[in-house]
């Protein structure tokens, strides 16, 4: 299926859904359709690394992060550096690809956030805004999470700050008998990036 390149300063096209760059940072505010609180998330993506690491700081706790390190290895690491907690999980998925967004359903052109944005939906998993001048995404929605991730700051080609970030931390383990039990924990504050590895049809 056709995807649209991420433009840089050229028009978005209609015609296919915006691709991610091969390496980006991202900044995002959350803000769920509850009151379960918003927060801030920091993503460093890096399809060539085959690594994609989400920061989240909740509002009501920021001395307290939560670290999502995704790997192409097919394992997940939910680890808060504060408190040395981590938790695994095993999704065969890997990373996201860059064209994920393939075969999305087209919206239409609107105003977002006071932006001309182009509409994306797909698989009943995520509502896509990106902007109609560069294709950078605007803002997401996830169906399953009930909550918005509103872009603050996106910059393509931006690299994680150390390569270590990309590594998880001793404390979080690597025995097969805590990668079987993480295979089906539900792990509590998990991440944008775990429901866009939905299913890519």
């Amino acid at each position: 299926a056709a995807v649209a390149p991420f433009l840089g300063d050229a028009a978005c096209p209609t015609s296919a859904p915006p691709t991610w760059p091969d390496q980006f940072v991202a900044v995002q505010r959350r803000i769920p359709d509850d009151d379960s609180g918003n927060a801030t998330t920091v993503t460093y993506y890096d399809w060539t690394a085959q690594a994609n690491l989400i920061v989240i700081t909740n509002d009501a706790d920021e001395a307290h992060p939560l670290w999502d390190l995704e790997l192409g290895t097919g394992q997940s690491y939910y680890f808060t550096p504060a408190a040395r907690s981590c938790s695994r999980l095993a999704f065969p998925v890997g990373i996201l690809r860059p064209d994920w967004l393939a075969n999305a359903t087209f919206l239409g052109e609107q105003t977002f956030l006071g932006k001309q944005v182009l509409a994306w939906t797909k698989a009943d998993f995520i509502d896509y805004y990106a902007d109609a001048e560069d294709c950078a995404p605007v803002s997401w929605y996830f169906h399953s999470m009930q909550a918005r991730f509103d872009t603050v700051y996106f910059a393509a080609g931006a690299a994680v700050p150390s390569a270590a970030y990309f590594e998880p931390p001793a404390y979080c383990g690597d025995s097969d008998e805590e990668a079987r039990w993480s295979t089906t924990k539900d792990v509590v504050g998990a991440s944008s990036a775990r429901s866009l590895r939905g299913p890519v049809v």
